[in-house]
């Protein structure tokens, strides 16, 4: 107990860690006081095992070991994931910090308990499959009050795999028309990148900044009211849409999985991929790809076909 109140005051880990490994701590101790029938400040580190004789003579005592440490671990393994985790880590902390200070032996470093063992499966994102994206654009379609304005928002939003602040914070001069695409100042990791437009959208763009009177300083993406969109309202107007095309509640942050998942599904690297999401490394852009999507690739859908001609219609 003394060392963990010396290890508390000198790690340097942030306050709020410390305070949740010390309370992992203190359950380890309340086990070894549990088995060892000691009252917890009686419990010594190098006192763990008592070795006798045949006779029944102690001998000395041995420290601590990997054998008592993985006891504790399997009376624990049906809790979660997290507590499991934490409690790893509170005690290979602690253990770092008596070998690095006192030479104590780490008994961590032989353990057999694997915490990547007890990984809960992993949850993907909901994506949209393509069927229910058409569904959705035809919600648009059918209920839009600014049809040309919210077409393109989550249309871009599916094609670019941008994230919904990239898109609402993209100005018109910063998009180049004739090499269609457009450059990003902000992003969350703070590195700029170049978003590539599909083939046609430049032209596209350039109609509807000219038909709406955008100047060069303007947001693209503006409200009737000329004041510009945040997330909040991108989430009220995809909530509404997903209501009355009677479609499963998603969020917006789901289109940017449902290019990642779509760009994979055709068959596009990995690294291409990470590259126009603008992460930084391949692992997130993995946790991007549902591997659950079913494939569609080649499908030939004629609702696809019946969406572009109501589109050519309406605009």
């Amino acid at each position: 107990m003394e060392e963990i109140e010396t290890y508390q005051n000198n790690v340097r880990l942030a306050e709020k860690t410390i305070k949740n490994y010390t309370t992992y701590l203190k359950r380890f101790v309340s086990y070894l006081s549990n088995e060892m029938k000691k009252n917890p400040i009686e419990i010594y580190l190098d006192k763990i095992y008592l070795l006798s004789d045949k006779n029944g003579t102690p001998i000395r005592y041995l420290p601590i070991d990997c054998t008592i440490i993985d006891n504790y671990f399997l009376l624990i393994k049906d809790m979660s994931y997290n507590v499991l985790k934490d409690n790893y880590k509170s005690l290979n902390s602690f253990f770092r910090f008596l070998d690095n200070n006192y030479c104590f032996y780490n008994p961590m470093e032989n353990i057999k308990f694997q915490l990547k063992d007890y990984l809960p499966e992993k949850k993907y994102s909901k994506v949209f499959s393509r069927g229910d994206f058409l569904k959705f654009l035809n919600s648009v379609i059918s209920n839009s009050d600014n049809l040309e304005t919210d077409m393109l928002l989550f249309c871009l939003l599916l094609s670019t795999g941008c994230r919904s602040s990239e898109l609402l914070g993209l100005k018109c001069k910063d998009i180049d028309f004739e090499d269609e695409s457009f450059l990003l100042l902000k992003t969350k990791n703070k590195h700029q990148r170049i978003v590539f437009l599909k083939p046609g959208m430049g032209n596209i763009l350039r109609k509807y900044i000219t038909k709406n009177n955008r100047k060069d300083l303007d947001f693209l993406f503006l409200k009737k009211s000329k004041t510009r969109y945040y997330r909040k309202d991108v989430d009220a107007l995809l909530k509404e849409y997903l209501k009355l095309a009677k479609l499963p509640s998603i969020n917006v942050h789901a289109f940017r999985h449902t290019f990642a998942t779509f760009m994979a599904d055709q068959g596009a690297d990995k690294l291409i991929i990470s590259q126009l999401l603008g992460h930084e490394s391949l692992s997130a852009t993995e946790s991007y790809i549902n591997p659950h999507y079913v494939r569609n690739r080649n499908l030939k859908m004629p609702e696809n076909d019946m969406v572009i001609e109501f589109l050519k219609s309406k605009i």
